[in-house]
C-alpha cells in the first residue's frame, strides 16, 4: 500500500499553494500568462501575424503529446501496470471498446455519409451528426473536468478540505463549461460540423441565441467575481487558484469579443487561454508524475526527464507517420462546410484507409478523455494511491529540507 492510503487525505505540500514551484507552475499551468506576452510583446515588432503564425506552428505537436500523455500513463506506464491487472474491465476492456466502436464509426462516415447535393444535413446523415457530436460534448466535458481538476489540485494544496470548497469550485467550473462556452460557441460558429447539426436539429433561434450569449457572458462576470470573492475571504486563500479562476473567466469572454469585434488579436489570445492552456496543463502533469516515477526507481532527475522526454518524442514519431499525409481529415474544427467537400472526395477504393484513419482521430480523442479521467480523478483510490504522492507531494529534498528547518 502506498504512503497515500485510499481513504487518507491527500498529501499537502508547503510551497505556497504552488504545485511544484512558482516558476513550474507559471510555465505549466499558466502558460496563458507568458503565452499572452509573448504574442502582444512580440507582435510590437513583427506584427502579430508573423508572431502568431511562429507560436502556433507547433499546435498539432503538442495537440498529440497532450492527447498522449495520459493515454500512456494509464494503458501502457509501468505506473499504472498494477491497476490494470486488478482491473482489466476499466483500463483494458473500455479502452477496447472505445477504439473499436470509433473505427467502426469511421469507416461507416467514410463508405456512406455523403451530403445531398444541396448541402442539407438530413437523417441520413447520422453517422456524421454522431462522429462529430460525440467529440465536441465530450470536449466541453473533459474542458471542464480539467478546471476543476486543477482547482481540485490548488485547492488541495492550500488546506481547504471543506465541502464547501468543492461545491463551489465544482460549481463554477459546470456552469462555465458545461453552459455558458457551449452557449457562446453555438452563437458564434455556425460553418463547422458540429455546429451545422445544433443548429439543424435542435431549436436555437439566432436572435434569442444571441440575447443567451449576452447573458452569458454577463453570468460569467458574476459567477467569476462571486467565486473570487470567496475565494479572498478565507485565511487560506490560493493564488494560484485566483489566477486560474482568472483563465477560466477568459474561455468565453475572448471568444465572445473576438465575434463582436473581429479583431484577430482577441481569437489568438483566445487560443492560448483556451488550448494551450488546456495542453500545457496535461503535459505538465503528466511529465511531473512519470520523472517522479522514475526517480523513484533509482533514476537521476535528468536521466527522469530525458526518459519521459524521449518516450513523447516515440509517441509523437508514430501517430505523426500515421496521420502527417492526412491532415486535411482531421475534420472536428473544419470550418467553412469544406468537411462536406472532403467527404465527397473520398473514393471507394480510399474508403477502408480513410475510414480507419477518421476512426483514429476519434479514438484519439476520446481515450484520452477516459484516461485523463481515470488518472486525474482524485476521489478514486487508485489515483490516490498511485498518482498523488507523485504530482502533490513535495520532492524529496524539498520534503527533507522543510524537516531540518
Amino acid at each position: 500500500m502506498s504512503a497515500v492510503a485510499a481513504n487518507a487525505p491527500l498529501p499537502q505540500g508547503r510551497s505556497g499553494g504552488w504545485i511544484s514551484s512558482p516558476g513550474w507552475d507559471l510555465f505549466w499551468m499558466f502558460s496563458t500568462l507568458w503565452g499572452a506576452a509573448l504574442l502582444l510583446g512580440g507582435s510590437a515588432f513583427l506584427g502579430i501575424a508573423s508572431v502568431a503564425l511562429a507560436i502556433f506552428f507547433f499546435d498539432r505537436i503538442i495537440s498529440v503529446v497532450h492527447a498522449w500523455s495520459t493515454t500512456y500513463m494509464v494503458l501502457f506506464s509501468p505506473l499504472w501496470s498494477a491497476e490494470r491487472r486488478q482491473n482489466p474491465r476499466k483500463y483494458v476492456y473500455v479502452p477496447l471498446a472505445i477504439a473499436t466502436a470509433c473505427v467502426l464509426l469511421g469507416l461507416y462516415v467514410a463508405a456512406y455519409q455523403r451530403f445531398p447535393a444541396d448541402g442539407r444535413l438530413t437523417a441520413a446523415l447520422w453517422g456524421w451528426a454522431l462522429y462529430v457530436g460525440v467529440f465536441w460534448v465530450g470536449h466541453f466535458w473533459h474542458f471542464g473536468n480539467q478546471d476543476f481538476g486543477v482547482l481540485s489540485i490548488y485547492r488541495t494544496r492550500a488546506g481547504q478540505t471543506g465541502p464547501l470548497d468543492r461545491r463551489v469550485d465544482k460549481l463554477y467550473t459546470a456552469v462555465m463549461m458545461f453552459a455558458i462556452q457551449p452557449v457562446v460557441y453555438l452563437t458564434i460558429v455556425k460553418t463547422t460540423g458540429f455546429a451545422e447539426v445544433a443548429h439543424s436539429w435542435l431549436p436555437l433561434d439566432q436572435a434569442a441565441m444571441s440575447v443567451a450569449a449576452a447573458v452569458c457572458i454577463a453570468a460569467a462576470c458574476l459567477c467569476s467575481l462571486a467565486v473570487i470573492g470567496f475565494e479572498l475571504s478565507k485565511p487560506n486563500r490560493s493564488l494560484p487558484k485566483l489566477l486560474y479562476y482568472g483563465v477560466i473567466f477568459l474561455h468565453p469572454v475572448l471568444f465572445y469579443a473576438t465575434a463582436k469585434t473581429r479583431e484577430i488579436t482577441y481569437g489568438h489570445l483566445f487560443v492560448l487561454a483556451y488550448f494551450w492552456s488546456h495542453w500545457f496543463i496535461a503535459i505538465g502533469l503528466v511529465s511531473r508524475i512519470n520523472t517522479r516515477f522514475y526517480q523513484r526507481r533509482g533514476d537521476s532527475h535528468g536521466r527522469a526527464l530525458a526518459r519521459h522526454a524521449g518516450l513523447l518524442a516515440l509517441i509523437l514519431a508514430v501517430v505523426w507517420l500515421i496521420t502527417h499525409n492526412f491532415g486535411e481529415y482531421l475534420l472536428f474544427n473544419t470550418d467553412r462546410f469544406r468537411y462536406k467537400e472532403i467527404l465527397a472526395g473520398i473514393t471507394p477504393g480510399q474508403t477502408t484507409v480513410i475510414g480507419l484513419l477518421l476512426g483514429f482521430f476519434l479514438a484519439e480523442q476520446l481515450i484520452h478523455y477516459y484516461c485523463d479521467r481515470c488518472l486525474f480523478r482524485f476521489r478514486e483510490p487508485a489515483v490516490r494511491r498511485t498518482v498523488a504522492p507523485l504530482l502533490l507531494a513535495s520532492p524529496p529534498g524539498k520534503a527533507r529540507a522543510a524537516g531540518a528547518q
